[in-house]
């Protein structure tokens, strides 16, 4: 047996290399395991870097394919043809690809590529009358200056007196200009013409007559009066609730969004009780008038204007918001607008393809009288000695008769009922007249017979006895008795007249049969109609029969603005400026002639009248969202699952607007 000695040191490097075999080992498995995470890792970011560049690609193809298309934005149009999806299969290697398109709705876009497709006017200011008038007419202090943004066109004259007219573009007159003009380029007077000149015919909101309107209860001062859109015929009726003695003075006047018609019947020769006559102009003379939807100091649209309303900026700026939801104030006949120590403010609605027109004076359309004849219906009543059924509907022969064999004073009538108008006169119709048309006679003829008819309206009270002639032949007759009274034409005015009883009542001192073959109403009235403007204000301007659609006038208080187009191509507007704080025409003015008179009081440096300048570079905005799917031939946002559950067969890589805000469209 080896015996080891004591100092031998055989074997001690062994636990050394164990030690250093089991650190080399784990060292190695640390660095291998680290090696295949950064591989893997690399995998993954090299697909997802495949899969971004894919998603760039198919949204350069989306872009490329909207820009070469004829998509324009338009209501109803597709981005990609006939669809909102461009799919792209086999697209990027591995995979395929597909990218969605959603209008951008969240922008206010002022285009005018041409005349015809414009959502602003072509002018600030374009005045269509041609001559015997001034189509510009601009008063002011000396050495002040009316500034405007936008084109200055007449189709006459232009007349600056005193300071100066400013533009930051171009100036055309047809005819003459005098007193100062600053534009770029320099004005062009006696100009030959162009389309500009051209009346654009915008169109009413109306294509008929709204429903008529009651005005609202007015009965406490500093409150919230509320309209709604439709008919408004009575001038006085709003005059008086916009009055420093009105009940609800100091009020705030909220007209809600939609379309108005003013057309005021006050100065109608005929016309109901409940209508007081006067002249077709409503005065605002106190409180604060607010048309559109509310909007607070900070443009965020609120449920109702305060009280007092801040205006300007009371309601939503549809050069400010593409979801402006305002009004239309449409004005038929001779109807008129008086601002005096009131506030105004009207705010249109905005549109991607129109103006957003907030007052339109009516250029076509007139009355158009309706006259009915009404029959009985049934069977007729009274005491009568015969009276067959349909006896008085028409002249026919069969007749209703009582045979008076008695002498002295003997009475008998005749009742018919029905009278039923073939269709429903519409509220606000103004009754001209209503009359009985009756065919009679008596086989002993006399000219002292008391003859009279009546008529009761449904509903409604018996009216007075009406004279009919009576003949001293055998014959029978045919006449029209003027049964017009306050009772019926008010109901016809309240649209609530659906028939009548009409009575014929004979009263004889000799003996004979009298005959009556029928029995008629005959009514005549003019239901509301949209009318073009007319009477005073076609006259020329301002001779002193003369009158203006819109008049702003030199009063304390007095602040009048329109936040949208204002269309009068018939019409003169005529507007003295004391308090304006911003432009009072947003979006252009177009009129037979304009006549505007500044102050010494205005301190307001920019443009009074303005027409907004183009956004720029792009008529529209979309989103496009793009989605890679990899390993497929193709791909549908919203197909089957792949590879399996909890794996979206599409993933959204990049979602973008185009073109970007800002950037322009090449």
């Amino acid at each position: 047996m080896n015996r080891r000695w004591k100092g031998d040191d055989a074997g001690a490097a062994l636990p050394l290399v164990l030690i250093l075999v089991t650190v080399v080992a784990v060292v190695l498995g640390a660095l291998l395991s680290f090696a295949d995470t950064g591989v893997r890792t690399t995998v993954n970011l090299r697909d997802q870097a495949a899969a971004a560049y894919t998603a760039d690609g198919a949204l350069q193809a989306g872009i490329n394919a909207i820009r070469t298309s004829t998509f324009t934005g338009a209501a109803g149009e597709h981005c990609f043809g006939g669809s909102d999806t461009l799919t792209l299969p086999n697209f990027g290697g591995g995979g395929s690809a597909a990218v969605s398109c959603t209008a951008d709705p969240a922008k206010v876009r002022i285009q005018c590529p041409s005349l015809s497709v414009c959502n602003r006017p072509g002018n600030a200011i374009l005045t269509l009358g041609t001559g015997g008038e001034d189509g510009l007419n601009i008063q002011q202090p000396t050495g002040s200056s009316f500034r405007v943004h936008g084109i200055v066109y007449s189709n006459s004259n232009i007349r600056v007196v005193n300071g100066s007219l400013d533009t930051n573009t171009a100036v055309y007159a047809r005819g003459a200009c005098s007193g100062t003009i600053s534009s770029t380029p320099a004005p062009s007077c006696g100009y030959g013409g162009s389309s500009l000149g051209a009346d654009p015919g915008y169109t009413p909101a109306l294509t008929s007559v709204p429903p008529r309107q009651a005005l609202p209860p007015c009965t406490k001062a500093g409150s919230l009066v509320t309209f709604q859109p439709g008919l408004y015929d009575d001038a006085a009726g709003l005059s008086a609730m916009m009055s420093s003695s009105s009940r609800c003075k100091d009020s705030t006047f909220w007209f809600t969004p939609g379309t108005y018609y003013f057309d005021f019947r006050n100065s109608a020769a005929v016309r109901p009780p409940s209508l007081p006559g006067g002249d077709d102009v409503w005065t605002v003379d106190n409180g604060y008038l607010v048309a559109g939807t509310p909007v607070d100091g900070s443009k965020r649209v609120i449920a109702k204007p305060p009280v007092p309303a801040q205006i300007p900026g009371a309601c939503d700026n549809p050069i400010d918001d593409p979801k402006a939801s305002g009004v239309q104030f449409v004005f038929g006949g001779d109807s008129r607008l008086a601002v005096k120590a009131g506030q105004v403010e009207i705010c249109g609605t905005y549109s991607a393809d129109r103006p957003p027109v907030a007052l339109y004076g009516l250029a076509s359309g007139a009355d158009a009288p309706v006259t009915t004849t009404l029959v009985p219906t049934g069977t007729p009543g009274g005491t009568f000695t015969t009276a067959p059924a349909g006896s008085l509907s028409t002249v026919d022969g069969n007749l209703a008769t009582w045979t008076n064999n008695a002498g002295g004073n003997q009475s008998a009538a005749v009742t018919a009922t029905g009278y039923t108008p073939p269709a429903a006169i519409p509220a606000g119709s103004i009754l001209k007249s209503a009359q009985v048309r009756v065919r009679h006679g008596n086989d002993g003829g006399s000219t002292q017979d008391n003859l009279t008819v009546q008529v009761t309206p449904a509903g409604g009270t018996t009216g007075d006895p009406y004279k009919v002639p009576s003949y001293s032949d055998n014959s029978l007759h045919t006449d029209l008795v003027d049964v017009t009274s306050a009772a019926l034409s008010q109901q016809v005015y309240d649209g609530t007249f659906t028939g009548a009883q009409l009575s014929y009542t004979a009263a004889l001192k000799h003996k004979g049969t009298e005959q009556v073959d029928a029995l008629q109403l005959v009514l005549d009235y003019t239901p509301p109609a949209l009318r073009a403007e007319n009477g005073c204000t076609q006259l020329m301007y301002p001779s002193s029969a003369a009158c203006a659609l819109v008049t702003a006038v030199n009063n304390s208080g007095n602040r009048f603005y329109v936040q949208g187009t204002t269309y009068a191509p018939k019409a003169v507007l005529d507007v003295t400026l004391n308090n304006a704080t911003e432009p009072i025409f947003r979006f252009g003015v177009v009129a037979r002639s304009l006549w505007v008179k500044e102050t010494g009081s205005v301190t307001f440096t920019g443009a009074v009248i303005e027409v907004p300048d183009d956004s720029p570079g792009f008529v529209f905005g979309v989103y496009l969202s793009a989605y890679v799917c990899p390993g497929a031939a193709t791909c549908t946002p919203g197909g089957a699952r792949w590879p399996g559950p909890g794996w979206p067969m599409w993933t959204v890589i990049r979602r973008t607007r185009w073109p970007g805000r800002g950037r322009c469209r090449c």
